[in-house]
């Protein structure tokens, strides 16, 4: 091998290793595809080695393209322990924020956050990043997440900053047209609605042998197919106890319960802009738990 390409060059390798095509990488990268092509083609060109086999599956990483790799991933790690020491130095209150959830903890917790936020301190952006994707925070992916599941990575922060209720939901019409049976008992000849497997593992054991007829990766699409009278669906109640056409199918029993983690890197948090946003996280949890908790439904 030849000496170590630059950080640059590296990360258009250290993506297309990892995602396996060149369109995958370059969304990654924020480049078109044939850019991302043409610097594979000069690293290797660099390097005097090939480094992935073109396959019909993607790219395979040859016997050079992995030791390529095991440095590579050292040298990332590197970039981003200095890129997260500079940001953890950074004490000014201005600047971006990126903070990784789903679409309702956005809703219920984070912009109401933000809006307090911005009353204090203008000049900090929040880029607010959700979908069923979960953003790496070790690889500066995002800055803060709010989560379900408390991370193993020791370089990792959390903490429990709310409990959040689940329950059992169907649209008005959809009870009156099929009466359930109490809590905990078979639910065959009902609908139920999901989300994709390994979201919420617990979920499908919530309404046992109900027919699934719809499968989600989200609970804004659950909750509207709910309200459309599609059948019963685990949902979050601060969201399900508000809508009009919802109704809780076991009003009577408790509901489940789960803990929602603040996550963020050691070193980032010091940020000013980062302390910032948790704060204002902090009042806005503290300030919804009882809607959280599902305590203020109708």
């Amino acid at each position: 091998m030849h000496d170590m390409p630059g950080w640059d060059d590296v990360r258009f390798f250290l993506e297309v290793s990892r995602r396996r095509t060149l369109a995958a990488a370059a969304k990654k990268l924020g480049v078109d595809y044939t850019t991302v092509g043409r610097r594979i083609a000069s690293l290797e060109s660099e390097l005097g080695a090939k480094l992935f086999e073109r396959t019909p599956d993607g790219f395979v990483s040859t016997e050079a393209g992995e030791e390529l790799r095991a440095a590579a991933e050292r040298m990332e790690a590197a970039a981003l322990d200095l890129e997260r020491r500079a940001l953890g130095a950074d004490r000014r209150l201005s600047g971006a924020v990126r903070i990784a959830s789903t679409e309702t903890m956005a809703q219920a917790l984070i912009l109401p956050a933000v809006r307090a936020l911005h009353e204090r301190h203008p000049d900090i952006r929040v880029h607010v990043l959700t979908g069923a994707a979960r953003l790496d925070i070790a690889r500066r992916e995002a800055d803060l997440a709010l989560r379900y599941l408390r991370p193993e990575k020791g370089s990792l922060i959390s903490r429990r900053v709310a409990r959040v209720a689940f329950a059992a939901y169907a649209s008005k019409e959809y009870l009156a047209k099929h009466p359930v049976p109490p809590a905990g008992a078979s639910l065959a000849g009902h609908d139920s609605l999901l989300l994709e497997e390994g979201i919420r593992s617990w979920q499908p054991s919530r309404l046992p042998d109900a027919r699934v007829v719809l499968r989600a990766n989200g609970l804004p699409a659950l909750l509207e197919a709910a309200a459309l009278g599609l059948g019963i669906a685990t949902l979050l109640c601060w969201s399900a106890d508000r809508h009009p056409l919802l109704r809780r199918v076991w009003p009577s029993a408790p509901p489940e319960l789960d803990d929602l983690y603040l996550v963020v890197h050691e070193h980032v948090q010091r940020t000013g802009r980062v302390r910032a946003l948790i704060q204002a996280l902090d009042e806005r949890c503290a300030q919804a738990q009882p809607e959280l908790l599902g305590e203020n439904r109708r």
